[in-house]
């Protein structure tokens, strides 16, 4: 009796390390900034709306700064008020800074928060994820 509490004492301890969200979570750079706003990260990345009203189904443009020598860089969108799938980005460059058209799916509520997700391999050879979160709203 004895060795199985000890036995499952042990399995506990290994599961809850194994699954420590810390050990899973993708190295990342954060922000301080206000939703649909000009965002620039501690890594030299920036993230901004040319228009920061944004419609559901009505395509719109996001445009992105990375530091020098970036390389391997992929976007995607999430909705967070409701999980909607992914919208994966294509980035085309112009001149200093690179541009997505994309759309939004329309949500039942009135606003939706989206986040974009970009994730680089930086000049140094480390991977690098960034948040950039906006609202998409319906027309009343």
């Amino acid at each position: 009796m004895r060795t199985t509490i000890t036995s499952y004492i042990l399995f506990l301890s290994v599961f809850i390390v194994a699954c420590d969200r810390q050990s899973i979570d993708e190295p990342q750079t954060s922000a301080t900034c206000e939703k649909n706003t000009h965002c620039q990260f501690a890594n030299g990345v920036e993230i901004w709306l040319p228009n920061s009203v944004i419609s559901p189904e009505t395509p719109f443009s996001i445009n992105l700064k990375l530091p020098p020598n970036a390389y391997n860089v992929s976007a995607k969108l999430e909705g967070v008020t409701m999980y909607m799938g992914y919208i994966p980005l294509q980035f085309t460059q112009k001149g200093s800074y690179w541009s997505a058209q994309t759309m939004v799916g329309v949500c039942s509520e009135p606003v939706m928060t989206w986040k974009m997700t970009v994730v680089f391999t930086d000049a140094q050879n480390r991977q690098q994820s960034v948040f950039y979160y906006f609202d998409s709203r319906h027309a009343v």
